[in-house]
């Protein structure tokens, strides 16, 4: 597949990722001004299978992450490199992306983006995009997870499994297809909060995380309430062991969890943006 951008600009080549692509992928994943990118064996395992490269005359240039959740397309990442901003590529990537959806049968797409990233968030918000949740991932150290209340007694940290999909998604919000996609990756742990003595009949979800140990981090991450998050965030300490004093924690559309950890100090390292709408039609 190529393309003009603009009217000198090169021709343009999409193709899918490739084992060596780990450099030119760590280069551009820095841009997103985020933590060191995954090694080369989450790289080839895990995101290789899901990434698209654009490249040019002056080689590999931009890249997306897209990940098929049913109806819904997710764009995991979208990177261009400085020097070719500004000239149509971001646009005209979006428009692949959107052909890569619409043929396997995606009607509604979503993704996420720093509030302060004005460009991208123009770029999203004109193909149809609007703001659906907000986010903040905050690094939370031992002493910061004392600060909330108390845990309530008598609860445990479990594995979640396939029949916790669909209740954890409708209780918290997130989108569907979501959870079995991160549940397929070696990478990620997802783990749900339960009462040690379930009362008899349905009953609504307390909490769940996803503990990606390799980067200390959680994300997603939900409680009924600060002090059910403070059963989860002890946990996953206790998990990584002694030695670690921090982890990142993406909070999302939780305002009384993630005042209370502000208030006791957390770092505030990234504030998000979750976009969705409907996929726009095929031009001509």
């Amino acid at each position: 597949m190529t393309v003009e951008v603009g009217q000198q600009a090169p021709l343009w080549v999409l193709r899918p990722g490739r084992p060596e692509d780990h450099s030119h992928f760590a280069r551009l994943f820095m841009e997103l001004g985020v933590d060191a990118p995954p090694p080369p064996p989450v790289w080839a395992a895990e995101l290789m299978p899901l990434t698209v490269f654009a490249e040019g005359q002056g080689g590999v240039v931009a890249y997306a992450a897209m990940e098929l959740l049913g109806e819904v397309g997710y764009v995991g990442q979208l990177v261009v490199d400085p020097s070719v901003r500004r000239q149509g590529l971001g646009r005209w990537m979006m428009e692949r992306v959107a052909e890569h959806f619409r043929a396997r049968g995606c009607s509604r797409w979503a993704l996420n983006v720093k509030r302060d990233n004005t460009a991208a968030l123009g770029l999203y918000t004109s193909v149809g995009m609007r703001p659906a949740r907000q986010a903040s991932t905050l690094q939370v150290t031992r002493a910061q997870v004392e600060a909330l209340p108390p845990a309530p007694a008598g609860l445990d940290v479990v594995p979640a499994g396939p029949s916790d999909w669909e209740p954890l998604t409708a209780a918290f919000g997130m989108l569907p297809g979501r959870l079995a996609h991160l549940a397929s990756l070696p990478s990620h742990k997802l783990l749900r909060l339960v009462p040690r003595e379930p009362a008899p009949g349905p009953a609504a979800p307390l909490g769940m995380m996803d503990l990606r140990a390799s980067s200390r981090t959680l994300y997603p991450l939900f409680a009924v309430s600060p002090a059910h998050a403070r059963a989860l965030l002890e946990d996953a300490f206790a998990r990584l062991g002694g030695d670690v004093e921090s982890l990142q924690v993406v909070v999302t559309d939780d305002a009384a969890l993630e005042g209370l950890l502000r208030g006791a100090g957390a770092k505030v390292l990234h504030e998000m943006l979750e976009l969705r709408g409907p996929l726009p039609e095929a031009r001509g």
